[in-house]
């Protein structure tokens, strides 16, 4: 697509994105009204106003809240070690230097995510609540000059084209700065009526539309990487005078659209919210009846006489009410007979199959005390991999490109050690520690685990079985499943040097024990020579 598009073009294809966007903005903005309100994409609100009038049972909007803060524990927690690097090269794996370099270069990418600095966190967190709830989420990968900044972007206000074969192609983001602010980034670029406001005091603080437009470059000047020339095209300008304001590039595409799951052929996620969006209507009805009933129950309608009370009813305790002279009948209270009992047990078994639909069920620990730690963590892995097919599309379209656009800022600014000459020219892979991750590749540890169970009674019956077990490659297995630190662990050369010193120390010590046992020897046949000796000259 060429850069020299203009300003009338590119709003052509805006306009077409949103069209392709508009059949799924009354869908998010149902979710967003029951589940997660601080989102806007059909209804406008203004900041600060209620949003939560129309929730009558927070059932839902408390499950994308667990759901999405058990995400960011038990998938990208800085807190621990939640992803490695690994070689391509399975037997550059081996390599001790190879694996003490790949666990420094890892920690010290995982303290660049941990830092305020990086805004890793706080982006996650919230693409989660995104994810959750709408099945997509938008991050920004920005570079400034001294950090590599993650940003959550709003979904309302991003919007997407992709090719055929699903990759994005054209991405939007709609926005709005202040006068000010437009002026002081692109100076002179902006155009006359933003630049009056920018130097008017009066009118400096009044928005200004804007447009960011990403898309894919086909057409590039050979041997060129100037921002005009690099794979990503980049534009800003501002909508209402339809004047651009800067055209550069990208290397790689600077938004990150990770989905929680994707029917063939759709542009944007589906969710869990989505899935049980019937259940979570029904609720919410059936909670807003419930409180009617109850209030029916404990304030029901009185029943009274016409012209039998003196002045206006009241109904608070403690208040009077004056009744005429002579009056036969009182007020008494109508018996509607509501019972909002009835209504519970529904709306449990709708609030079980909400949580179900957010692997609350799964999360949540067991409410049985009589298991072990064990069982406990079985089970909830067992649980966990109900997830599973979720984190390979967040793998590929999320943290995938975090990781290695992170890697690639940290090793060109020189924030990681200087790689080892085994691993120049070769690729790198990502290996994930998550508890999802680990629950997910559990399978290898519990297989080794029954097949040592299975075994125990051959090896009770001849130990020389164990001889078909490489127990060195296995514990080290074990170790580096575990993601243990290598500086805790011997190398194989010192391995072997030290057991090799233990069989000497042991054979010299049986040599002098040998020694000293003929020593001993010795002196006991001369102590019974010189006893002969002496009974021969006692008998003489």
């Amino acid at each position: 697509m060429p850069h020299d598009m203009t300003a009338e073009q590119i709003l052509a294809r805006f306009s077409r994105a949103k069209s392709q966007r508009g059949q799924w903005e009354g869908h998010w903005q149902e979710v967003a009204d029951l589940c997660l309100p601080t989102r806007d994409f059909v209804t406008d609100y203004n900041s600060g106003q209620r949003r939560r009038n129309r929730i009558f049972n927070d059932t839902a909007s408390e499950a994308v809240e667990s759901l999405a803060a058990a995400l960011d524990g038990l998938l990208t927690n800085t807190a621990i070690r939640w992803f490695s690097l690994v070689p391509d090269d399975p037997e550059l794996a081996e390599d001790e230097e190879v694996q003490a370099w790949l666990y420094d270069a890892g920690s010290r990418m995982m303290s660049y995510f941990d830092s305020t600095r990086s805004g890793f966190a706080m982006a996650t967190h919230e693409c989660y609540l995104d994810l959750v709830a709408f099945g997509t989420a938008v991050c920004l990968v920005r570079q400034t000059p001294d950090r590599l900044l993650f940003q959550s972007r709003q979904l309302p206000n991003f919007y997407l084209i992709e090719t055929e074969s699903g990759d994005p192609n054209e991405m939007y983001r709609k926005f709005s700065m202040t006068a000010m602010e437009c002026y002081e980034r692109w100076g002179e670029a902006v155009s006359d009526e933003c630049k009056k406001m920018a130097l008017d005091n009066t009118k400096s603080d009044k928005k200004v539309d804007l447009l960011h437009y990403v898309y894919r470059r086909f057409e590039r000047a050979h041997g060129k990487q100037d921002g005009p020339n690099k794979p990503w095209g980049s534009v800003y300008m501002e909508t209402k005078k339809k004047h651009i304001l800067s055209v550069g590039g990208f290397d790689q595409s600077p938004y990150l659209m990770p989905r929680w799951s994707r029917a063939p052929e759709e542009t944007y996620g589906r969710s869990p919210a989505m899935k049980v969006l019937p259940s979570i209507k029904v609720i919410n009805a059936m909670a807003r009846t419930q409180l009617e009933a109850g209030e029916l129950s404990v304030r029901p309608p009185l029943m009274m006489p016409a012209n039998s009370i003196e002045g206006p009813i009241r109904t608070a305790p403690g208040s009077i009410m004056y009744v005429r002279s002579g009056a036969r009948e009182f007020p008494r209270p109508l018996e509607t007979g509501a019972r909002p009992d009835f209504a519970q047990a529904l709306i449990e078994s709708r609030e079980a199959r909400i949580e179900k639909a957010f692997f609350l069920d799964t999360l949540k620990l067991p409410d049985r005390d009589r298991m072990t730690a064990t069982e406990i963590i079985q089970r909830r892995q067992e649980g966990l991999l109900l997830a599973s097919p979720v984190l390979s599309r967040l793998y590929a379209e999320w943290l995938n490109p975090i990781i290695t656009r992170t890697f690639a800022w940290m090793q060109e600014t020189g924030r990681l050690p200087e790689m080892p000459m085994a691993l120049s020219g070769g690729g790198l892979g990502i290996s994930y520690l998550s508890p999802l991750a680990l629950s997910k590749r559990a399978s290898e540890s519990q297989a080794f685990t029954q097949a040592m169970n299975v075994a125990t009674p051959l090896i009770q019956v001849d130990p020389s079985v164990m001889a078909n077990l490489d127990a060195d490659a296995a514990f080290r297995a074990i170790m580096t499943q575990n993601n243990v630190n290598p500086v805790f662990m011997r190398s194989s050369a010192e391995v072997a040097e030290g057991r090799a010193a233990e069989a000497q120390q042991a054979e010299q010590q049986q040599m002098m024990e040998q020694a000293q046992g003929g020593a001993s020897a010795t002196r006991d046949a001369a102590a019974a020579m010189k006893d002969i000796m002496g009974a021969q000259d006692v008998g003489i």
